[in-house]
């Protein structure tokens, strides 16, 4: 009993809105079959589908809670009393139901609407300016934690950002609710959002944004900003064995097998899931490639995908041959062996609190264009991890890999 992301279709059976929605309920039952519907996103039970100007989410779950309280009613409510208070939020239409199905309809904020910590890494990654960004969060983020608003899922995936209108917005309202007004604690708690911004943000400026927003004192906001860090920390060697099997299999969110000469090669991709090995710069022998045994190549991948999803700035293990060649981006831009030990400071406490550790200085590297640190060599790093074999795993045959046929 599963949505089939290409054939749902909402011209065969009569929908219920609530509230009534007259005009777009017919425009729906007339022309949104599975061939006008874009499918956005999608698994067994749930989907999301833009139709013209507007978003639907669609579940069918056979949960009694699923049938009883549905999440497309929460939402809409939730939205509603959002409303009520002024916080910004995508507008939502109205819930519906057909059967075991329910649906909730959003309309598209901008054109130009994304992902908030998609745009952040798009500008992260091209070493963008990012004043516009960050100015434009510290408004929005002034006006949510001087609201009610209580959110139990707070980070910026959770956000949608428009660089036309320099704006935020809230979306995916399941898990909000009013409250009381925030205490200064709960205040500091909510800016751990912050955090997520560590790839290419200060440390000094993260410390000021907690003060410009709600007048958090450094000291209150490098404990949150450690909290978090060590809690990111944690997760992440939780889920370590799942991260490890979906990157070997070629998960799109993290990696994929590219045809390369003769060979198949696991490439690595980045936060807005682009290969980061590009076969035609390759032929111009624009990487640095290192032979190793294939155990040390694989263990030098892993770790730089764990230094990925931990948001640490690296020169990344691009790709990995079953022979083990291992390939190195050129990192032109950052070439300069840091000054600032004040800032060396701050960054290399980012990575203590994730217990990670640096013999000196000279592993960072400057971009030419900002104050954003790069590590150059994590072998150093490598080193000094507790349990190294949580990087070697064991039955790994990379006669195995295939490129994907289907895109």
């Amino acid at each position: 009993m599963s949505i089939h992301p290409k054939h749902f279709d909402f011209t065969q059976r009569k929908w219920r809105w609530h509230p009534a929605i007259p005009e777009l309920a017919e425009k729906l039952a007339e022309s949104a079959s599975p061939e006008e519907l874009i499918c956005v996103k999608a698994t067994d039970t749930r989907a999301v589908y833009r139709f013209e100007n507007y978003f639907i989410k669609v579940s069918g779950s056979l949960r009694p809670k699923a049938q009883l309280a549905p999440a497309a009613r929460e939402e809409y409510n939730n939205y509603c009393k959002l409303q009520k208070y002024n916080i910004p939020a995508v507008r939502h239409l109205a819930w519906g139901r057909m059967g075991r199905y329910t649906a909730l309809i959003t309309e598209a904020w901008t054109n130009d609407a994304c992902d908030a910590l998609y745009y952040w890494y798009s500008l992260a990654y091209a070493v963008k300016n990012t004043d516009d960004f960050l100015a434009d969060l510290v408004k929005f983020l002034q006006v949510l934690v001087n609201s009610p608003l209580k959110h139990g899922d707070f980070h910026l995936g959770n956000l949608l950002y428009s660089p036309s209108r320099r704006e935020f917005t809230l979306v995916d309202l399941h898990n909000v609710s009013i409250g009381s007004e925030h205490t200064l604690a709960e205040k500091a708690s909510m800016l751990q959002i912050l955090v997520e911004l560590r790839s290419a943000l200060t440390p000094q400026k993260m410390l000021d944004m907690f003060w410009q927003i709600a007048a958090i004192d450094a000291d209150t906001a490098s404990k949150v900003i450690r909290k978090k860090l060590i809690r990111d920390s944690e997760r992440n060697l939780h889920d370590w064995p799942r991260r490890v099997r979906q990157f070997l299999s070629g998960y799109n969110k993290f990696s994929d097998f590219v045809q390369y000469k003769d060979q198949v090669l696991l490439v690595k991709r980045d936060r807005l899931r682009h290969n980061l090995f590009d076969p035609a710069l390759a032929d111009q022998g624009k990487y640095k490639v290192m032979r190793l045994a294939f155990e040390d190549a694989l263990e030098q991948m892993l770790f730089s995908h764990y230094l990925t999803m931990l948001q640490v700035p690296h020169n990344p293990a691009v790709a990995l041959s079953p022979d083990g060649d291992i390939y190195y981006p050129d990192m032109k831009e950052f070439q300069e062996v840091p000054t600032d030990l004040e800032l060396v400071n701050s960054y290399s406490e980012y990575l203590l609190c994730m217990d990670l550790h640096l013999s000196d200085y000279h592993q960072w590297r400057h971009c030419n264009s900002g104050n954003q640190l790069l590590l150059a060599d994590f072998n150093a790093t490598l080193g000094t991890m507790p349990d190294r074999t949580i990087f070697r795993p064991r039955g790994v045959n990379p006669r195995n890999w295939k490129v994907r046929r289907e895109r």
